[in-house]
């Protein structure tokens, strides 16, 4: 319907060639858009007003039907799988950081000479433990009063903001507990430990094996070994929890390289307006940014909603 001649549109194309929208992988072929290709039309989607997906319903009403439990492990499991059964990609769940959640009590239980159990639980009611083996051995009292102190002065904040403010702003009574506190909130609990048990939840992998960009068995093989390292699609995921809304990262724009044939969109959850985790769809470029873009938006906040209504 646009009324244009053949030699009109191989000049459109020839031009949107130029400027890097569009490539022709080989002198046969017909053009195919580049990456800055794709996100003109993925940037153009993002702005578009109510989207909503059929898929959102389905994903509801299985939220509705997990009433009777309330295990966060076996939601964001539950999550991860409908991602990826409602865009026919990889689905992923990123589990609650210790560091994004609201502390609101510890406790300090002494299992024997030198060895603490710690026990920390969020408003939103996660609870993380740690084994603790320090030099000095601290009676029962000794913790308790530890642990009244603490919960009394920083209740309320962040764990990241509890950890600061205990390693940076020691109070002359807590000095005597300076190698407790000091190894519970050492830099890396705090930053590689999430709080669920397990720091991603991704179903779907075998998904990706029909897509044509991955015919080839070796970059098959880089892919999925990239997947079986869930420690570097934690990172990922965590650079959409610094942004509002829908985010997408499409090929080159990937850290990684074996996802350079690949485009991710995620989204972050919330536990009453605060951040706390992140969910996303990996799948090739072509994918069906139209259905996925939406899906993904639709099932953070129908997340954050479970979540805070559990909690």
């Amino acid at each position: 319907g646009l009324n244009l001649s053949p030699a009109t549109i191989r000049n459109i194309l020839a031009d949107l060639d130029e400027l890097g929208y569009l490539m022709q992988p080989h002198a046969s072929a017909g053009r195919v858009p580049t990456d800055r290709g794709f996100r003109f039309y993925v940037d153009a989607l993002i702005h578009e007003e109510g989207r909503t997906p059929a898929a959102a319903g389905r994903i509801a009403q299985r939220y509705a039907e997990r009433r009777g439990g309330r295990e966060l492990r076996a939601l964001l499991q539950e999550t991860s799988r409908l991602l990826s059964e409602t865009t026919r990609y990889v689905g992923l769940v990123a589990a609650p950081r210790l560091a994004n959640v609201t502390y609101s009590h510890m406790e300090f239980i002494r299992l024997g000479p030198g060895q603490v159990l710690v026990v920390l639980v969020s408003q939103s009611g996660i609870v993380h433990s740690r084994r603790i083996r320090v030099e000095d051995d601290l009676s029962q009292e000794v913790l308790d009063e530890l642990t009244r102190d603490l919960n009394r002065e920083l209740g309320g904040l962040t764990l990241e903001q509890v950890k600061r403010r205990v390693l940076e702003s020691l109070r002359a009574e807590l000095r005597r507990y300076r190698e407790l506190l000091a190894k519970v909130f050492a830099a890396e609990e705090f930053a590689e430990s999430p709080a669920a048990g397990d720091p991603i939840y991704l179903e779907g992998a075998s998904n990706i094996v029909d897509a044509e960009e991955f015919s080839d068995v070796e970059r098959l093989k880089k892919l999925l070994q990239a997947m079986e390292k869930k420690s570097i699609l934690v990172k990922l995921l965590d650079r959409s929890m610094r942004a509002e809304g829908v985010t997408v990262y499409i090929g080159s724009e990937n850290p990684l390289q074996a996802l350079k044939e690949c485009s991710l969109v995620a989204a972050a959850y919330k536990h009453n307006d605060q951040v706390v985790g992140a969910l996303g769809v990996i799948g090739p470029k072509r994918m069906d940014y139209g259905k996925v873009i939406p899906t993904v938006d639709s099932a953070a906040r129908l997340l954050s909603d479970v979540i805070r209504s559990w909690f």
